[in-house]
């Protein structure tokens, strides 16, 4: 009876050790709440974004620049929301690129758009480039980033989306190009509407591209609140990409 008594207690002690030396995932990590930011990535209706009265910043597809192959060359495909009256956010213009070979045409079109959302009394702060460029070929990148910064004109600003694997560049004449023409640049920690797991490991070496940055994150993904990044003079702020399907 003795013996089974003992037994009992090293079972209950071993697992309150075990219970002990479990990381508490709650306290590591949380649920991106949309509520608690203030500036949001919308692909889709704006309209029926439940965020938006209380954001001061937005940036908003407009479409998507890609290879037409009949033509062999660069077209701009308009997408997202038609123009809009949002007076009391800034207001930044997306476009998803997949080629670094563009026209003056698609620069033009840009202007134009850009010229549309101000003429309905929008704040519009500038553009931002959505292009996956693996970080081998970061050069190419920021060689077509300068002629396009040098096509648009002075008063509006550069942002670019950047993938985590970014925080490795070490081609210090391409941080040179990026730091003499962009503006921002927005790191994603997800792909699709899912956070990649190592985040954080990358998310510690970005400062050391001398960027300005902020970070960007997706609606109901996953967070450590724990993170903080107030001390870094380059860091500018989150972005929260919301889905559509969200409540």
């Amino acid at each position: 009876m003795l013996k089974r008594f003992y037994a009992i207690c090293s079972f209950i002690a071993l697992s309150l050790c075990l219970w002990a030396c479990t990381p508490n995932q709650s306290a590591s990590s949380s649920t991106v709440d949309a509520s608690q930011y203030d500036s949001f990535w919308i692909w889709g209706n704006i309209s029926s974004a439940p965020y938006l009265s209380q954001a001061k910043e937005i940036y908003i597809l407009q479409g998507e620049v890609r290879l037409n192959k009949s033509a062999q060359q660069p077209v701009l495909i308009p997408q997202g929301v038609a123009v809009l009256k949002v007076p009391h956010q800034k207001v930044w213009l997306v476009y998803r690129n997949h080629l670094l070979n563009w026209r003056p045409e698609e620069i033009q079109l840009i202007a134009q758009r850009i010229q549309q959302w101000e003429q309905a009394g929008n704040q519009v702060q500038g553009i931002q480039i959505d292009f996956d460029s693996p970080t081998k070929d970061i050069r190419s990148y920021a060689l077509f980033l300068e002629k396009l910064r040098a096509a648009l004109p002075q008063k509006y600003r550069l942002s670019i989306t950047g993938l985590l694997d970014w925080a490795n560049i070490q081609d210090q004449q391409a941080l040179h190009l990026l730091r003499e023409n962009i503006d921002e640049l927005v790191i994603q920690t997800y792909q699709g509407s899912a956070t990649i797991p190592e985040y954080q490991g990358y998310l510690k070496k970005v400062s050391k591209l001398q960027l300005p940055y902020k970070i960007g994150i997706v609606q109901r993904g996953e967070w450590n609140p724990g993170l903080n990044f107030s001390a870094d003079p380059n860091f500018k702020g989150y972005v929260v990409f919301l889905l559509r399907s969200a409540p």
